[in-house]
């Protein structure tokens, strides 16, 4: 069942566009051609991350619009499915599942993308490109755990939908998406590895660049927290699931 609702969704976002599925490749590039631009053509030798910039920003991008859409998502997903809701039968869990598992196909067909900025740089991973799935299988935890938190209270405060746009606007700057890791203080960085996505970039990019790995208490402390947002999640739903089901 789970499959079949994923499928539509996929589906639905797909026959809406005349493009369908290139949108999926179009959305992230263009927006790591757009920062490129800005933050390598423009600024010079003032440019934030590592070389070659393009495929720097497009690995990172991509797993972020996913975190952006599926987050999004999440904080509607209770009222604007009420009624497929409340005569399905199914699990009220499900459908947070299904909206991360939705946005991560999608990113997964977004992944072409970073083949093009390989071709285009001639920039190879080496080993560590191995630790990529990891990322993706640790991202897709965290925001299963964020999902079920947000999705929860958007029902209780329907001001939280606002406030995430808020702090989605604020954490793409305060993860290294433009930036490198390295460019972090060493100062700061026990702070920023608070961010749960400093430590997951850091695994997409490893492959490529061996130096954006953080220090082992860094990306302890950043997985740590991702596992606390699953935790998180799954007793806020506990606790909210009659609520949620009165209000369906």
């Amino acid at each position: 069942m789970l499959r079949m609702l994923v499928l539509r969704d996929l589906q639905r976002q797909y026959t809406k566009f005349r493009l369908g599925y290139l949108w999926s490749l179009l959305e992230p590039l263009g927006m790591a051609l757009v920062l490129w631009l800005v933050f390598s053509v423009l600024l010079g030798e003032r440019a934030l991350g590592l070389q070659p910039y393009l495929l720097f920003l497009t690995v990172a991008i991509l797993p972020w619009w996913w975190f952006l859409k599926s987050v999004q998502a999440s904080t509607k997903i209770f009222r604007r499915m009420r009624g497929e809701i409340a005569f399905s039968g199914l699990p009220l869990q499900i459908w947070v599942l299904r909206t991360v598992i939705s946005s991560m196909v999608e990113f997964i067909f977004s992944l072409p993308v970073i083949l093009i900025a390989v071709a285009v740089t001639g920039f190879l991973p080496g080993p560590w490109i191995a630790l990529f799935p990891v990322a993706i299988a640790l991202q897709f935890l965290l925001l299963y755990g964020i999902g079920l938190l947000v999705a929860s209270l958007s029902v209780v405060a329907p001001d939280v939908t606002r406030v995430v746009k808020i702090i989605l606007r604020a954490m793409f700057y305060l993860s290294p998406i433009l930036y490198s890791i390295s460019n972090i203080p060493a100062s700061v960085q026990p702070i920023a590895a608070l961010n749960p996505l400093v430590g997951i970039l850091g695994l997409y990019r490893i492959g490529w660049w061996p130096e954006e790995q953080t220090s082992v208490w860094a990306l302890v402390t950043s997985l740590s927290v991702a596992a606390g947002f699953l935790i998180a999640g799954l007793i806020t739903f506990k606790v909210l699931k009659p609520r949620i089901l009165k209000e369906a």
